[in-house]
């Protein structure tokens, strides 16, 4: 479970808080589709007073068997995750015939919204800090590939669902990758039906998006999009309409940020290129080697946890205050006010549902301005200039190409409905 960037909540009804297990209920800080999820407090046993986040079936969808099924699945994956790159998960438990799964709370923001913080204030995380932070990612997501049960058997685990939301990166400076709801594995019960797609369509890999088979790579080539994104400061695939970014991600051309991006550092474009092959098998095998290369690129920056630990107070320090002193008032021994009387100033965000209206084309970024974030003299990426405007004959050229297609189509669209009706007679 984390704790994210500011938002308002309402109170979240009028029940007193209580007992599932050994854990002590408090505030509601997330209501999802399907679950919903609770800042809780160990009452008993080895780790009491432990500050942890406990994820519970919807009443409503409790006596649902599939969603029974879904919700045993993910514990069955994410229990066996214990890796620093990885949220950690504790237990999976039943009180009185209620499912509960016990997750650590992380203190922190989404890359997405480090992404929309930098924008905010006109800079630009360091070529190094992005091939850092996407680099631990990959060490996470190698870990959960590599993965295997007790009798040594593979898990096959596939995420899925990797993206910006999806990576956190918490004030000291950790990165986690977070929300396996998604994830594929070979022993999970409930089955993608063939043909069906999961995951944010904009980060899809180009075999994903037409249902066929995936495997390891499919990470490898979403994670790859997302750290494209942050390098070159707009969306790659994403457009309005999801059919149109479909097409976009099955056919996976990946401009050449040496020539959007002035200063683009040709030997990330180089690691990305691998990443982002249309074809599985020109892409990096495993995470592990894609990490490897990340690492290798800004191996004398000096770059690591500290470095962007530093950041994240320069962004976000009053989140950080207040963060802090909610789950400290909300979680201690005896609360000042009951759960029903707190108000959840932040937006929190549960691993276990997201939709892709957080990851709209985000607006043009202001002019870059040097602040902790950047190196003395660093040159920082920015936009491409507009297109200049076409000359007279070019833009008569243009119309007229315009004119000829637009009746060449309504022509062909009349010759079909001729045939449609002279067959049905």
């Amino acid at each position: 479970m984390t704790l994210g960037e500011p938002h308002p909540y309402p109170p979240q009804g009028d029940a007193p808080s209580r007992r599932l297990g050994r854990y002590d209920l408090r505030a509601k800080i997330a209501d999802g589709g399907m679950a919903e999820v609770h800042v809780a407090r160990r009452v008993e046993g080895p780790g009491a007073g432990e500050v942890v986040a406990i994820k519970t079936i919807r009443e409503e969808f409790a006596r649902n068997q599939d969603f029974v099924t879904m919700f045993i699945d993910e514990a069955k994956i994410v229990s066996r995750l214990k890796h620093p790159n990885v949220i950690r998960y504790h237990e999976l438990g039943t009180d009185d015939g209620q499912l509960y799964l016990v997750m650590e709370l992380l203190f922190g923001q989404s890359l997405w919204s480090l992404w929309e913080a930098c924008r905010a204030r006109g800079v630009r995380l360091r070529y190094a800090m992005i091939a850092w932070i996407g680099a631990r990612a990959a060490d996470g997501l190698h870990y959960a590939h590599e993965l295997a049960d007790e009798n040594g058997v593979p898990l096959e685990i596939i995420h899925r669902d990797v993206n910006a939301t999806n990576i956190f990166v918490t004030y000291d400076g950790a990165v986690k990758v977070i929300d396996f709801g998604l994830a594929k594995a070979a022993n999970r019960a409930s089955k993608t039906a063939a043909g069906v797609i999961k995951g944010k369509v904009a980060y899809m890999s180009p075999e994903q998006a037409v249902g066929a088979q995936i495997d390891r790579r499919t990470d490898v080539f979403a994670l790859g999009t997302t750290l494209w994104e942050l390098a070159c400061d707009r969306r790659l695939f994403k457009r309005p309409d999801d059919v149109d970014t479909l097409r976009r991600v099955h056919a996976a051309e990946v401009p050449d940020p040496t020539r959007l991006v002035d200063g683009f550092p040709p030997e990330l474009w180089s690691v990305l290129r691998r990443a982002l092959a249309r074809d599985p098998d020109q892409r990096y095998r495993t995470s592990a080697e894609f990490a490897r290369d990340l690492d290798a690129i800004f191996r004398s920056s000096g770059t690591d946890a500290r470095a962007i630990a530093t950041v994240m107070r320069e962004l976000f320090e009053e989140e950080r205050t207040r963060q802090m002193a909610w789950v400290a008032e909300v979680s201690g021994p005896e609360p000042s006010r009951r759960p029903d009387e707190l108000r959840v100033p932040l937006k929190m965000r549960s691993t276990l549902w997201g939709g892709d209206d957080a990851l709209a084309v985000p607006p043009p970024a202001p002019p870059p301005r040097p602040l902790a974030l950047s190196t003395p003299g660093e040159v920082f990426p920015s936009p491409p200039p507009p297109r200049p405007p076409l000359a007279a004959p070019a833009r008569s050229r243009a119309r007229a190409g315009a004119v000829i297609a637009v009746a060449i189509g309504t022509a062909l669209t009349i010759a079909i409905l001729i045939a449609a009706v002279l067959t049905y007679r």
